[in-house]
Parts: structure tokens; C-alpha cells; sequence
């Protein structure tokens, strides 16, 4: 006999006298049941803590107010709880005027005051009771007085504009050339090497006339040309006039 039979027989001698007791399938069926039981609750308790934590925020959300808020015992109207309304005067009495009634009590209004040339402010006196500074130069050093009204000449393609103003302190000139213009240098009068700067933020040549005289010249739009002369002490403000000229 070989080594299989022999197991095979050893087997069988072992397990004939066992045999299923009558109740295991009733005991498998009840275990069963008793883990299902418990999965069943634990699936009730996880349930229940998630509801639970969703109806925190709608409870906080709908709590009423503690009576102790500010937000609840602050009066909505912006007089006071102690403020009484205010009782109209008795018939024969005459009530002190308030505040805003008081002659004096409101704001204080100062004249407007305007710079020689902008619209609307005084103007200097020049001949004929003309106005000596036109609307578009805006600021000239004292002392000076138009000796003639600014004059325009030339033709419909270029027109020149020239308006001139004397004192004690030298003289002031200021020219506007309306018509085709290549550049800066078509207006200068001075010889010599100009100087180069820039008004504000536009760029301007600069250069020495004959005497004490100085002029500075830019383009201050298209087809629109300034130069601004000065001599005499007034030529220290040279570049403060240009920049005063808004044509």
C-alpha cells in the first residue's frame, strides 16, 4: 500500500466518529443576526453625530439676542432717550435764535480772488481801460503795464499774436505763432548755440538776446508756437512766466 492510501485511511478512521451537532446551523443563523444587529447601530450612532453637528450653525444662527446686547438696547433714532423735544415758545415770548440763526455763526465767505489773466479775475489796467493781460497768460511779475494792446498780424495759414509790457523792471514779451511749425528753433530770435529745458514737461529752447535780454520758445500744442522774451531784473522770473502762458 502507498503513502496515499495510508493518509487517505488515517483521514477517515479520524473523522468517522464526528459528527455536526444539530444546532449549528441555528447557532451560525444567530451570530449572523447579532453582527448585523451591530453594524446596524453603529451605523445609527455615526448617523446621528453628522445631524447633530449640521444643526449647530442653524441654532447659533436663529439664538436670540441676550437682552444685555448694545445692538438690542441702542434706540434706532439718532436723539436721544433723555433728549426732550424741543417746546415751541409760549404766544408773546420771543425764543433766542439758534445757532445756524446767529449773524456770524456760519461759514465766513472771502471774495474769490483770481491771479492777473485767469478768467474771471482782476485784470491790470492797460490803455484805453482795455485789459493789459489776456486770459491765457496767467501769471506777470508787478510792475509792469501794457504799452500797447496785444497785436495780431499775418495772414489765415499763420497768424502771430504779440503782446509786450514794460517797467521799471524791465520788459516782458510773449509771442503765439499759429500756423505750420517744424519745431522750436523756428522761433527763436537769438544767434548762437541755443540752450535746451522744457516746460512743463514739453521741450523748449532757450537762448541769450542782445543786451540783458533772454527768451525761451516750445511748442505748446500743434501748429502752436510760444516764445516768451524777457530784460532787465523781470528775466530772473523768465522760466516762472512761460510756464504761466496756457494759450
Amino acid at each position: 500500500m502507498d503513502l496515499e492510501n495510508e493518509l487517505r485511511k488515517a483521514m477517515a478512521e479520524q473523522v468517522a466518529g464526528a459528527s455536526a451537532s444539530p444546532s449549528l446551523v441555528a447557532d451560525v443563523r444567530r451570530r449572523h443576526r447579532r453582527r448585523k444587529t451591530r453594524i446596524h447601530a453603529a451605523a445609527g450612532a455615526v448617523a446621528a453625530s453628522v445631524a447633530a453637528l449640521a444643526l449647530v450653525p442653524t441654532y447659533q444662527s436663529f439664538r436670540a439676542t441676550p437682552a444685555g446686547n448694545s445692538e438690542t438696547t441702542r434706540p434706532t433714532s439718532s436723539v436721544s432717550a433723555f433728549q426732550q423735544p424741543e417746546r415751541p415758545p409760549a404766544p408773546g415770548q420771543s425764543r433766542p435764535p439758534s445757532a445756524k440763526e446767529r449773524p456770524g455763526a456760519g461759514p465766513t465767505r472771502h471774495p474769490e480772488g483770481h491771479p492777473p489773466g485767469v478768467p474771471g479775475g482782476p485784470r491790470k489796467p492797460g490803455i484805453g481801460g482795455l485789459p493789459a493781460v489776456p486770459s491765457w497768460v496767467t501769471y506777470l511779475p508787478d510792475g509792469l503795464t501794457a504799452a500797447a494792446p496785444c497785436a495780431t498780424t499775418g495772414t489765415a495759414k499763420r497768424k502771430t499774436t504779440t503782446c509786450k509790457w514794460h517797467g521799471d523792471a524791465g520788459w516782458v514779451e510773449i509771442v503765439l505763432v499759429k500756423g505750420a511749425l517744424a519745431g522750436p528753433q523756428e522761433l527763436m530770435k537769438s544767434t548762437g548755440l541755443p540752450g535746451r529745458t522744457s516746460v512743463r514737461g514739453t521741450p523748449a529752447l532757450t537762448g541769450d538776446l542782445p543786451g540783458s535780454g533772454r527768451q525761451i520758445s516750445w511748442l505748446a500744442g500743434p501748429n502752436l508756437g510760444v516764445t516768451v522774451s524777457a530784460a532787465g531784473p523781470v528775466s530772473g522770473q523768465l522760466m516762472r512766466i512761460a510756464e504761466g502762458v496756457r494759450p
